[in-house]
């Protein structure tokens, strides 16, 4: 096959760059961070992940303790006999018995969002793919393409870093993920086959059986090409299990909108049932429960195997990965919610791709007949409560900590902080009111994940959300509402239980809108593997709306650690309250005790909806001379100073 360029991610003369947790580059060992995990990982969770890599040394001959190098898929059991048992009617989470009425559903009451479904749709057939919310052209060169069929896509390529491919001749576990202008999570975005949805979604409002089995070819089309360019165990798209993971999760519920369609017959039966078995394997053997703390990877590698052991369950490991996986996964869930609804990992938009991943897992386990412990299903209600906690008036979610786009449910276009859907359709999935709030209307995808049952079952439901100023103590995040102004302080923990992970230095920053106008905004995250430098910086205090000492960092940023922030700044809310007309917060950590002469910063947020005025009070306890630095950033194109009283980023020398 020949040597791969030196510019592809797969070159085997480059260092191994497998995905762990914490995302560390070559060379980037740091003895502190280690002594900091030492000290605050319980020594149980340091046990097991020894104990699990010395199980998979000893039982697959993994290299340096990693994963292993080749992975062999089991065979099937059957093909004709899987081919035989998937025939018929099956759990579901949407009935394709309601296609006719769903669909008229949406063409009546949901016209725009229909079009936009079948612009996306057939700007995927030609293999354009939104990628972090930007459109990209992954086609496949110097292929031939019969009129009426789909654009192959390159799953090799970055499409963002268009001068790196990815050498689909090197084993998954292999694949340097850290190619110098290269993010895997570019092609991984591709590999997840959301493209699959828009076909299932274009199939239902088609108006013809011929239209309707156009869409369905699509689809097959889409799996086979897959199948054929990404041999298991092979390539980028087989280098990290949750990807695999979010694969199967993709192609089994979208499964549900071509599944009654005349062209899937017994071979394309087969087909599906071979490429789930296929995933499902590879992600229960890869399971990335390797590191001292399991992430939000841990739990999405387990929720694929979930879906398809509970919507097939005519396959060979079925009940293993219903009941088994199923019992792991309920358990991570509940460790990985905190008791007021957020996630772990302190990040608004980690927090919105598990919300939607852990409904799907709860869904299809009450469709398959073996339903979640109600415990697990009040996790999953607090993280649409809490995400609706922090709405803002024009229905985004601030960005706290990482943002990386990506979707767990994709039925509906929507932009990357979009949130305002998301407590409506928590309502109606899980059956309660108190996701409701009385001005909520019923988003489209109650529609599409529900059916009309759905759409009824929210109409019917009361509305006892609430949409006051509120504190997510255990997040550290208090909002804060007066009339259409809103204010977001945080201050909490970073990621992981303190590791980091896609938590950034933003203690004691803020998020400030007025109605739809968002005035003091977070930065944002850009890119990880591709520019660390970049990564590091997106991350750090000075891209943040808060006090910097002496070009400090609130917690110390380890080069070469992509995903590592030990926590010492121990971040905290000190109160909520209202008095006089004003909602008011207040914030504390202690980052800058390490310096020479330590500072505990304080800040006091408080909001007056009758004088349209935000005000912010900085208190820094301590002694010395320090450099002072306060920065707001802002929109696009806008000055904080255009909206605010003072200046959108002051600096000065002074005692603390």
């Amino acid at each position: 096959m020949g040597s791969p360029r030196s510019r592809d991610a797969g070159d085997r003369r480059q260092r191994t760059g497998v995905a762990q947790e914490g995302g560390l580059m070559p060379g980037s060992l740091d003895l502190g961070y280690l002594a900091y995990l030492a000290a605050n990982v319980p020594p149980w969770d340091i046990a097991r992940a020894v104990a699990v890599r010395a199980r998979r040394a000893v039982r697959g001959g993994m290299p340096k303790a990693l994963t292993p190098f080749f992975f062999e898929v089991p065979r099937l059991s059957g093909g004709e006999l899987l081919r035989n048992a998937l025939t018929g009617r099956r759990p579901s989470i949407v009935d394709p018995a309601e296609r006719e009425a769903t669909a008229h559903l949406l063409r009546e009451r949901y016209p725009e969002a229909c079009r936009f479904i079948l612009r996306e749709a057939d700007a995927c057939k030609r293999a354009e793919v939104p990628v972090f919310g930007k459109w990209k052209d992954c086609r496949k060169r110097n292929s031939d393409v019969e009129p009426g069929e789909i654009v192959p896509i390159d799953y090799d390529l970055d499409p963002i870093g268009h001068q790196v491919r990815y050498d689909v001749s090197v084993p998954g576990p292999r694949v340097n993920l850290f190619q110098p202008g290269a993010d895997a999570k570019a092609a991984w975005e591709v590999g997840r086959l959301q493209q699959l949805w828009r076909y299932g979604q274009a199939r239902w409002l088609a108006r013809s059986a011929t239209e309707r089995s156009a869409w369905a070819r699509a689809w097959i089309a889409t799996i086979r090409q897959f199948r054929n360019d990404c041999p298991v165990g092979m390539g980028v798209q087989w280098s990290v299990a949750m990807e695999v993971s979010s694969r199967a999760f993709h192609v089994a519920l979208s499964f549900a909108y071509v599944m009654d369609d005349p062209a899937v017959d017994r071979k394309v039966l087969g087909e599906v049932a071979a490429m789930l078995e296929e995933h499902c394997a590879y992600a229960e053997e890869h399971l990335e429960e390797t590191a001292a703390v399991r992430t939000n990877h841990y739990a999405a590698d387990l929720v694929g195997p979930v879906v398809v052991g509970s919507l097939f369950p005519e396959l060979p490991r079925a009940r293993f990965w219903r009941e088994q996986l199923g019992h792991k996964l309920w358990v991570e869930i509940e460790r990985q919610c905190r008791p007021d609804g957020t996630h772990f990992e302190s990040s608004t938009g980690y927090q919105r791709l598990v919300t939607e991943l852990f409904l799907g897992a709860v869904l299809a386990a009450r469709a398959g007949g073996d339903p979640a412990p109600r415990s697990v299903e009040r996790c999953v209600v607090g993280l649409f409560r809490s995400l609706g906690d922090l709405l803002k008036p024009s229905g985004n979610i601030p960005q706290i900590g990482d943002l990386d786009s990506c979707r767990g449910l994709p039925l509906m276009p929507r932009a990357a902080l979009d949130c305002g859907y998301l407590p409506a359709l928590g309502a109606a999935a899980l059956g309660n009111p108190s996701l409701k709030n009385p001005s909520s209307p019923c988003p489209v995808e109650v529609a599409w994940l529900l059916g009309t049952s759905g759409v009824e079952r929210f109409a019917s439901l009361p509305a006892d959300g609430r949409t006051a100023s509120h504190l997510l103590a255990d997040a550290g995040i208090a909002t804060l509402r007066s009339g259409d102004g809103y204010l977001c302080l945080t201050s909490g923990p970073n990621g992981q239980g303190g590791c980091g992970g896609h938590a950034h230095n933003d203690k004691n920053s803020i998020e400030l809108s007025w109605g739809a106008v968002d005035l003091v905004l977070d930065r944002g995250t850009f890119v990880y593997a591709r520019d660390p430098k970049e990564r590091d910086a997106r991350r750090g205090t000075s891209a943040h709306s808060t006090v910097q000492i002496d070009a400090a960092e609130q917690n110390r940023i380890i080069a070469g650690r992509l995903f590592a922030l030990p926590d010492t700044s121990r971040a905290r809310i000190r109160f909520l309250g209202r008095g006089g007309g004003w909602e008011m917060a207040s914030g504390e950590h202690v980052g800058y005790q390490r310096l020479v002469h330590g500072v505990v910063h304080r800040r006091v947020a408080a909001l007056d909806v009758r004088r349209r005025m935000a005000v912010l009070q900085d208190e820094l306890v301590g002694s010395g001379k320090h450099v002072v630095d306060v920065r707001f950033p802002a929109p696009r194109g806008k000055s904080a100073g255009e909206h605010l009283d003072g200046c959108p980023r002051a600096c000065g020398r002074g005692d603390a």
